[in-house]
């Protein structure tokens, strides 16, 4: 859900050094554990989520009863949690009526506007494209402080907003909208329009891997968000040399991918 608006505290953020995690572990980070989980009735596979990957049993159920593909419990016959790749996959074993109904049914749904990401048929989909970004000088630190400040000026209610910024500081571009991921495109879509990317995108909510897929594939350098990303997202920015910042709703810089290197 967005973030409440900020009380204009950011003035008395550090603006001369950031808190330098970039090689820190990720099971030493304290963010949230992100991970694709793909969801197969009987052989289909019908969408991948990026959830927490913990009640996997209940999501996969939930799921399935607000997709409209079971009425009842009973209508699953068992449930296999196998790991994948780089998450897991459900494998829910229905009648043969239930598994035609997903089949016709698979990404017919729209997603959400909490992800964006949700929904690919395939784990494989929610990394496609990515790549490594070239070396890039680190914003500074002021720069960070301003946007911020920006964001103070720019919150609407109840939405999400994001901005990019020139190594000024100055503010190039604004998205705003009740899905993170719809403001960020937003601003890409700008920046598009123009033929040209920024160096730095600020968001108003917390970093999940689909922020840093968007950012890396549009080839925005750097990512800076007010809480703490997934340790999937940290692990694809490293990845993909993303510079990417928790800004600790404004209280203290903290790098956790360097794109500099």
């Amino acid at each position: 859900m967005p973030e409440p608006s900020q009380q204009k505290r950011h003035d008395s953020i550090d603006a001369v050094s950031f808190d330098d995690a970039s090689s820190r572990g990720l099971n030493d980070l304290p963010g949230p554990v992100e991970s694709p989980i793909s969801l197969v009735f009987n052989d289909t596979a019908y969408a991948t989520l990026l959830a927490t990957p913990d009640q996997l049993d209940y999501l996969a159920i939930g799921f399935a009863h607000s997709e409209g593909l079971i009425d009842r419990r009973e209508e699953v016959e068992a449930i296999q949690v196998e790991r994948s790749r780089h998450g897991f996959r459900v494998r829910l074993e229905v009648s043969a009526r239930i598994a035609r109904r997903a089949a016709g049914q698979s990404r017919a749904t729209l997603s959400t506007s909490g992800c964006g990401a949700c929904g690919v048929q395939e784990e494989s989909q929610l990394l496609f494209g990515l790549t490594r970004l070239p070396s890039v000088a680190l914003p500074s630190p002021v720069v960070l402080a301003s946007g911020l400040r920006a964001l103070d000026d720019e919150a609407a209610a109840g939405m999400h907003l994001a901005l990019s910024l020139d190594v000024q500081g100055q503010v190039m571009a604004v998205g705003r909208d009740i899905g993170r991921h719809n403001a960020l495109d937003k601003v890409i879509g700008q920046h598009l329009a123009r033929s040209e990317m920024p160096s730095l995108i600020l968001t108003s909510s917390r970093c999940s891997l689909e922020l840093v897929q968007k950012s890396v594939r549009a080839g925005v350098p750097a990512l800076a968000t007010l809480s703490y990303p997934s340790r999937l997202a940290v692990e694809v920015a490293r990845s993909c040399n993303l510079t990417l910042i928790n800004c600790h709703r404004g209280r203290r810089l903290e790098l956790l991918s360097r794109g500099d290197a």
